[in-house]
């Protein structure tokens, strides 16, 4: 699987999520872990004041080096959804640091607090709905770095984006998960 190739990086991941419950609980978990994660590690406080002389009140840590890591990936896999939704990612970082200024541990307890709950509706989503293991367990990297895009795209796929890609998606994922059901001592389900 080539790492910049969008196809198969969807392919992968979309094949750990075909139970449209289970997608939903994605949709709804997968974005609040990314910003709660990103809120987690703008704690690591200013490793080099950006803007100082502005008065703007961010600064350039974790946060932001994770935020600029995952835009860049977005950008490569695809120019125009990665370039739409850039932006809104490297917002994050800046808006957290603010927020932990402003309320400090508070801030820091809610995302720990959200974090652990939207990890655990993830597992059970996985366990009682798509009764699979997630992605990550065979692939961490991976999946931590592309689930944030797959929220991205089940979203513009809903609204008709793209609509031959997704249907060659859909083939290529059905494929996958007819080849991890036919794998000796897994219990086929109906």
């Amino acid at each position: 699987m080539a790492v910049f190739n969008l196809e198969d990086q969807l392919t992968f991941y979309m094949a750990y999520h075909s139970d449209k419950v289970n997608v939903l609980i994605h949709i709804l978990c997968v974005p609040l872990i990314f910003i709660t994660t990103i809120i987690l590690v703008c704690t690591t406080g200013p490793l080099v004041p950006l803007f100082a002389t502005s008065g703007l009140n961010h600064y350039l840590n974790l946060g932001t080096f994770g935020a600029i890591g995952y835009a860049l990936f977005y950008v490569f896999l695809d120019p125009i959804v990665g370039g739409i939704v850039a932006p809104f990612i490297l917002s994050i970082p800046y808006i957290s640091t603010n927020l932990i200024d402003k309320y400090g541990s508070t801030v820091v307890y809610t995302a720990g607090v959200l974090f652990v709950i939207c990890w655990i509706a993830q597992f059970v989503g996985h366990g009682v709905f798509e009764k699979r293991a997630p992605a990550l367990l065979d692939n961490l990297v991976q999946a931590l770095v592309l689930a944030p895009f797959f929220v991205v795209y089940e979203f513009v796929f809903m609204f008709g984006f793209r609509p031959e890609f997704h249907e060659k998606l859909v083939a290529r994922v059905k494929l996958e998960i007819e080849k991890f059901k036919a794998q000796p001592g897994l219990q086929k389900s109906s």
